[in-house]
């Protein structure tokens, strides 16, 4: 009888287990190498992923646009898709993988999300509005930032606005990893009142926030005060898909007469898609 029950028992355990076995070889994952969009004509979208067994893909972009990956049963995927043909309403462009297998089940993966590095959208939200939208964008790439300057230990509060003319891109990256820019800066009452400066900044993406950015600079009032800086930023947030909001300390010093060196914090929006792209 105990030789019995034992058969049973055991006999339940291998079709269990079989279950198991054959519910683990019917899942599906996705791994995604690397996916972004050249920032140079033609914008390419690059996509290269793998799955964890041989499956035909197809990846959906914006909910709208439906593009064949791979059509054998391949576990390696890639494509280049050119992005010029498509119009999107947002710089922040959702899309998500597809998976069949030899069955014909489909398999769908998370949600994942690109920026587009350039400005034209085309369409907004809305509808098809892009003069309005490069407008507002423009409205908004022009405010200049509050700036709190101290100088020989007195606060003063100033304005200031940076325009970067030049990107540099690196594969991969939704920000540039680099750029140069001009800077004006009127601080107001102050023993100096008006500098303009030239600078460049490094930019390191990271997952919590959206960047962190040493810098230096070179800067002149065109009046015999001429010096040199460091700074760093933190992109702390997007607003409208475009703008990052972020946060800044620059510390400036005149070579030959380091008392006359001064401290900037300043909060603002940052946005590359103005510039000369490399």
């Amino acid at each position: 009888m105990n030789c019995n029950i034992s058969k049973y028992f055991l006999f339940l355990i291998s079709i269990f287990s079989t279950v198991l076995m054959g519910q683990e070889e019917s899942d599906l994952e996705f791994f995604l190498i690397d996916s972004y969009v050249t920032p140079e004509k033609p914008h390419t979208f690059n996509l290269v992923f793998f799955t964890s067994m041989e499956v035909k893909t197809e990846v959906i972009i914006a909910d709208n646009y439906r593009i064949k990956i791979s059509e054998d049963y391949l576990e390696d995927h890639s494509a280049k898709i050119d992005f010029s043909q498509y119009q999107f309403s947002d710089k922040n462009v959702s899309y998500q993988l597809v998976a069949e297998d030899r069955d014909g089940i489909k398999y769908f993966s998370e949600m994942y999300e690109l920026t587009l590095p350039y400005e034209k959208f085309i369409e907004t939200k809305k509808g098809s509005e892009p003069i309005s939208t490069i407008l507002f964008g423009m409205f908004l790439y022009l405010i200049p930032s509050p700036n709190l300057v101290v100088i020989e230990n007195n606060s003063y509060f100033g304005l200031t606005k940076e325009l970067p003319i030049i990107t540099f891109y690196s594969s991969g990256y939704n920000y540039p990893s680099a750029n140069i820019s001009f800077e004006y800066s009127h601080f107001y009452n102050a023993p100096i009142s008006d500098i303009l400066r030239l600078g460049y900044k490094q930019i390191y993406t990271l997952d919590a926030i959206e960047y962190v950015s040493p810098g230096i600079s070179i800067f002149t009032n065109f009046n015999g005060f001429n010096g040199a800086a460091a700074e760093f930023s933190i992109g702390l947030f997007k607003v409208y898909g475009v703008f990052t909001v972020y946060a800044r300390y620059r510390y400036n010093v005149k070579p030959n007469n380091f008392n006359k060196d001064f401290h900037e914090i300043s909060v603002g929006l940052y946005s590359h898609f103005f510039t000369i792209d490399f």
